[in-house]
């Protein structure tokens, strides 16, 4: 989330690595990170400190019917530049390479299994329409005009319920909270898991589920649809 660092990631230019995430990752796929080695990421709670959205390449987008849709066409020269990372960071919501997100120490890929063409396609131009939004300091999940990274999460899977907390009057999503619907098997799956700069094979959902440190019981589960006007707004790109 922020770039104050004492050094690079430690799957940072792992080619290997990122070959191998790379040719996992489907449209949509959801990225968890943790960077221990920079100062912001000790001021988020739990384990996970950030979250992006993958849109895919341009023959994933193509083959989803979508790729001369008026939300995608503005951004073809950065997905065909390899720039499908959407994440929000303190600059705004911006697009990304992989390469550039892999300056990390833990990664966790989520994917929605039971998501059909339609939606998938509905969750790549959802993400693409908060690109250029400015970053929610308030952390408040009700605005649209601004959003911060596990809002984006959030408001592109648009149809899922999500677990909130309420903290100083608002409704917030941490990006431990969009990983506990792994962990709870309710509606993402785990694809892939690093932590430490290593791959997790045995047993990667109960190694991730010891790391959260969310508590026993979910928050307050809220749809999305649960604020007047929320849904209409974000389907309009506002």
């Amino acid at each position: 989330m922020g770039l104050i660092e004492a050094c690079k990631g430690k799957l940072y230019e792992k080619q290997d690595v990122q070959t191998q995430i790379g040719s996992q990752l489907r449209a949509g796929d959801i990225l968890l990170e943790k960077t221990p080695f920079r100062l912001t990421d000790k001021l988020i709670p739990g384990h996970w400190g950030h979250a992006a959205i993958w849109i895919g390449s341009e023959d994933e987008i193509k083959a989803l019917g979508i790729w001369n849709d008026p939300a995608v066409v503005p951004f073809h020269d950065r997905i065909r530049a390899g720039r499908g990372v959407v994440e929000a960071l303190r600059s705004g919501v911006n697009m990304n390479s992989l390469h550039h997100f892999l300056n990390v120490d833990d990664l966790a890929v989520l994917r929605s299994p039971h998501a059909d063409k339609a939606l998938q396609a509905k969750h790549i131009l959802l993400a693409l329409r908060q690109v250029g939004k400015a970053y929610d300091f308030n952390f408040d999940i009700e605005t649209t005009d601004k959003i911060v990274c596990s809002e984006l999460v959030y408001t592109v899977y648009i149809d899922m319920s999500w677990p909130t907390e309420r903290t100083l009057g608002r409704y917030v999503i941490s990006p431990d909270h969009v990983a506990r619907k792994a962990i709870e098997h309710s509606g993402l799956e785990l694809v892939t898991f690093y932590h430490d700069g290593q791959h997790i094979d045995d047993h990667p959902l109960d190694v991730m589920k010891q790391l959260l440190k969310l508590p026993s019981q979910p928050g307050n589960v809220v749809r999305n649809e649960h604020f007047p006007g929320w849904q209409a707004a974000v389907l309009n790109g506002l």
